[in-house]
């Protein structure tokens, strides 16, 4: 009898620390964030930002927005306030971040990610506040707009979407004896889910196979790339941010057992992975600040067509290369952005 009660109180423990540890980022954004009331109105005009994590690439577009606005003569505290703010990977921090932002009336909206851009859907359509998104890699089945150009939600931005058959033909001119490669992803997240779909139709074509591995926290990357390790040649990691936000991690069994690690952001490269086939982050963040500025000067977000093409940059890590095994050739150096030492 003791022993069930013991059993008993422990599960009861154990259940109430899950609980307070799912709520617990919430109950911290509560406390110590209040960039602006709504009882505090801004004489300018407010342009929020919600980002759904911190990492390089993320950031990168983050800037790119801010110089796109300051370029347009928007600047922070003397033509605009700026305000914003990061869910730290957590949806319901998003959740409540998006529901902030909307008490504040803002001019627009900006969303750095598929999750951010969701959240932000509900709470600025019922203020009747257009948003622009970044960071967002099929806005058409994350349901953000019903089409790309012209469309009747007041809703914009730039598309990162990748061609599937780029990043995998990238592989292949690397590791030239690929048969399985692994991919690592969080499957909450659909801009993933569509990124890993298109893969998998390329991989075919090509005789590849790919092996699956998901992850719904950035804590639990470390363990489903090392499901990996004995059953691939070569790990890719799409433009999912819980994966690309635990970059490091992974870089580090890449090393360890000497998987190349391709990515499909510049800044993952920059971060210790082999190479990637990607986008310049601050050209898409100044496209999208430049939307922003647009509709800051009265233009319709519906008017502005959804930006899906941009042109590609390969990026190598050669110290990547060698810790992980793989010999770059030589006409793939003379046309790519070169990180790190040489081997």
């Amino acid at each position: 009898m003791q022993g069930l009660i013991t059993n008993t109180v422990l599960k009861s423990l154990c259940a109430s620390i899950k609980t307070i540890s799912r709520i617990l980022p919430v109950l911290l954004f509560s406390l110590f964030t209040c960039p602006l009331k709504a009882d505090d109105p801004s004489p300018l005009p407010i342009v929020v930002i919600s980002q759904i994590v911190q990492h390089v690439s993320l950031d990168l577009e983050r800037e790119g927005i801010l110089a796109a606005l300051k370029d347009a003569g928007y600047i922070d505290g003397q033509t605009v306030k700026i305000v914003y703010e990061n869910a730290q990977g957590n949806m319901a921090t998003s959740n409540l971040i998006a529901s902030n932002f909307a008490s504040l009336k803002p001019a627009v909206a900006v969303a750095i990610s598929t999750p951010s851009a969701q959240s932000l859907m509900k709470p600025m359509a019922e203020q009747n506040v257009p948003i622009v998104f970044t960071a967002v890699t099929d806005p058409l089945e994350a349901k953000l707009v019903t089409r790309l150009d012209a469309r009747p939600e007041a809703v914009t931005g730039v598309s990162d979407a990748l061609k599937a058959s780029s990043q995998l033909d990238l592989v292949k001119k690397l590791v030239p004896s690929v048969k399985n490669i692994g991919v690592v992803y969080n499957p909450g997240e659909t801009n993933s889910v569509k990124a890993v779909q298109q893969l998998r139709e390329e991989a075919m074509k090509r005789g590849f196979t790919l092996v699956i591995a998901t992850a719904d926290k950035s804590s639990d990357i470390v363990s489903a790339t090392t499901k990996l390790v004995g059953k691939v040649d070569a790990i890719y990691i799409p433009n999912d941010n819980t994966a690309v936000a635990a970059m490091e991690s992974i870089v580090i069994l890449g090393k360890k057992f000497q998987l190349p690690i391709f990515a499909g952001d510049a800044g993952s490269v920059e971060r210790g992975a082999l190479a990637a086939q990607a986008y310049d982050r601050d050209t898409l963040g100044r496209a999208a600040g430049a939307k922003v500025a647009k509709i800051l000067k009265g233009e319709k977000a519906g008017d502005l067509i959804v930006e899906t093409d941009h042109p590609l940059v390969l990026m190598l890590n050669l110290k990547a290369a060698k810790d992980m095994g793989v010999t770059i050739p030589e006409d793939l150096k003379a046309q790519a952005k070169i990180i790190g030492e040489k081997p």
